[in-house]
């Protein structure tokens, strides 16, 4: 979870869910995932995911979890950065993906009562980041699914924002493409390649402006999902 806020960006909202929306997106998630994670043989924990490659399922789901641990840990040292993310990752290193699952619920009521606190965007940040890895994990598992949930809708526009707050692309573009909200999700979330962006019919070179000073990079390599 990397910081995706321009220092110069001007705040607008008009993409953005309600708190109220963000966080039921959230709480669905939440606990379709753990529901997912504890039905899942423990034999792919050490799977590698191909959208995050440095990463196996239980690292990455250790974020997941992790974000919110840390958040009620007050760690707050470096929030959003490489570094912050990494502890998440050792802290939890050698978990079971059920022993996460189980992590994950034991801190559900704490972490409710902070979540609607935490302000616009960075809250739908949050559910963009944790929708991210969801459908890296059933990637990497071969288990996909909830392509149209909440979170889906929730993330697209938070990135749908980001590109209204920089004020250098024209937003509607978008809302003009021919795909469905979760390719619009995976596309501005940085899992589509040149050329299956090319191949959805867009316009590349939009894109590539869209992701450039994002802290996300294009894939180089195609991945089919």
């Amino acid at each position: 979870m990397s910081d995706y806020i321009p220092a110069d960006a001007e705040k607008t909202n008009s993409y953005l869910a309600s708190v109220e929306d963000v966080v039921s997106a959230y709480v669905e998630l939440r606990d379709r995932m753990i529901t997912f994670l504890r039905d899942l043989p423990e034999d792919v924990a050490d799977t590698v995911v191909p959208y995050c490659p440095e990463w196996t399922v239980q690292k990455t789901v250790s974020h997941m979890v992790g974000v919110p641990d840390a958040l009620l840990l007050g760690d707050f040292d470096g929030i959003a950065s490489d570094a912050w993310t990494q502890r998440q990752v050792e802290r939890h290193r050698g978990l079971s993906l059920a022993a996460l699952a189980d992590k994950w619920e034991e801190q559900s009521e704490q972490f409710m009562a902070m979540l609607p606190q935490i302000p616009q965007p960075a809250l739908s940040q949050l559910v963009f980041d944790v929708t991210s890895h969801e459908h890296d994990v059933r990637h990497a598992v071969g288990k996909p699914g909830a392509r149209d949930s909440a979170a889906v809708e929730v993330g697209a526009g938070f990135m749908k924002n980001i590109i209204e707050m920089r004020k250098k692309l024209e937003v509607s573009v978008v809302d003009h493409w021919p795909i469905s909200t979760f390719e619009v999700f995976r596309t501005l979330g940085a899992r589509r390649s040149l050329e299956q962006i090319a191949a959805l019919g867009l316009d590349v070179e939009y894109v590539k402006e869209a992701i450039d000073p994002l802290p996300i990079s294009i894939p180089t390599v195609s991945i089919a999902e």
